[in-house]
């Protein structure tokens, strides 16, 4: 399990199984603003220090995000396909949820309301 702080943003990672794969959940807690932002697009690939590429990102406790930060969720999602590996989101506030969607994310990438409904795809 890993931790990083940015100024108004803390990045968690810990590694949880479904079934017989390890999966890795990202969670997000505070704001993505101009303040962090690039930082966070420099430091973000800690994440897979540990080698693995299934993942779910938990955003649920994001407050914000500005276009930058939406970069960087797309280079982590560039950077698990290049690993034929599987991420997921699971968790968004109503905010993010209408920035999400307005993404146009892979169509790979799926959305789910809660962590559970995520780890459940990796059955």
């Amino acid at each position: 399990m890993a931790k990083t702080e940015f100024e108004g943003l803390f990045i968690e990672t810990s590694k949880t199984s479904v079934g017989d794969k390890e999966l890795l959940v990202v969670t997000m807690n505070g704001k993505v603003t101009n303040t962090n932002a690039f930082e966070i697009s420099r430091k973000i690939n800690f994440v897979f220090d540990e080698g693995i590429y299934e993942i779910i990102l938990d955003l649920s406790s994001l407050e914000y995000i500005n276009s930058v930060g939406v970069a960087t969720l797309l280079t982590l999602i560039k950077t698990v396909d290049q690993h034929n590996g599987k991420i997921v989101i699971g968790g968004l506030n109503h905010f993010l949820e209408n920035v999400i969607r307005l993404m146009e994310l892979p169509k790979k990438v799926a959305i789910y309301h809660t962590l559970e409904e995520a780890k459940a795809v990796f059955k």
